[in-house]
């Protein structure tokens, strides 16, 4: 596991690699705040039933620097999906597991050093955006009148704690899925049309008429988790029942990977 999680995070962190984290860094971390200060209203103006979009009064508090991430990050959940499922279908694409089995037979340990290389990777990046759209951020307060002197508070720091944990279990949850479908796949095509088809449309158009969807689907509850609970369904029930279905996706994943010929 050990060798496949360095030299995933090599390949990870290659020339390439940094030039898109770099770029992903500045459009994000700078474009992100001015979004969510455009959409902020004040709270007499938001949607009464708990719906997650932000407030003059919330992005003011304490925790409202880092909020600010937070928001752009639960509104980022399909794009994050589609990088994650193209990025490891795209292995079996072109065959590249044979040659990576040859010198790490342990399928298992194969399966968790890219997934943990992966997570490193991605965990440095948010840490580096939240700091990023903290700093942006006091500058842009101005476009939705956001006022930044608690951002600095003692409070703020164990607010831009939880919203960074809160975030990367989301990203965790989604990363899980997406190595589920394209081990199952193994077709970039189709575990985009699969995932995002289900997560996207066909959720959220049951979910316009059952309320208890967000409850219970996948898709939905990972939204949730990036919200940090909503009036729908609280962060608790969201991460237990995530936990359990990414529990089951990791293990049926580990179970096909192991069983199947990898012939390409």
């Amino acid at each position: 596991m050990i060798r496949t999680y360095r030299a995933e995070l090599r390949r990870l962190t290659s020339r390439r690699g940094l030039l898109l984290a770099a770029v992903l860094l500045v459009a994000a971390g700078f474009g992100g705040p001015a979004l969510v200060f455009s959409a902020a209203k004040p709270a007499a103006q938001a949607d009464p039933a708990g719906s997650f979009d932000p407030t003059v009064e919330s992005l003011s508090a304490a925790g409202g620097g880092t909020a600010v991430f937070q928001y752009l990050a639960a509104f980022m959940g399909t794009l994050m999906f589609v990088l994650f499922t193209g990025l490891l279908a795209a292995e079996h694409a072109r065959g590249t597991y044979r040659t990576m089995l040859l010198r790490q037979p342990n399928r298992p340990a194969l399966l968790a050093g890219k997934l943990a290389a992966l997570l490193t990777y991605a965990g440095t990046l948010l840490a580096l955006l939240e700091i990023v759209m903290w700093v942006a951020g006091r500058f842009e307060a101005g476009i939705g009148d956001v006022s930044t002197a608690k951002w600095t508070s003692a409070d703020a720091i164990p607010a831009a704690l939880g919203d960074y944990l809160t975030v990367l279990a989301w990203v965790i949850g989604y990363a899980v899925y997406a190595l589920a479908l394209a081990t199952l796949l193994r077709s970039v095509p189709l575990a985009l049309a699969v995932g995002i088809g289900w997560a996207g449309p066909i959720e959220h158009i049951v979910s316009d008429s059952w309320t208890s969807a967000h409850r219970w689907f996948p898709g939905l509850l990972l939204e949730e988790v990036g919200q940090g609970g909503t009036g729908l369904v609280s962060l608790a029930r969201a991460l237990g029942t995530t936990a359990a279905y990414v529990a089951v996706a990791a293990a049926v994943t580990v179970l096909v990977f192991r069983r199947r010929d990898v012939t390409a």
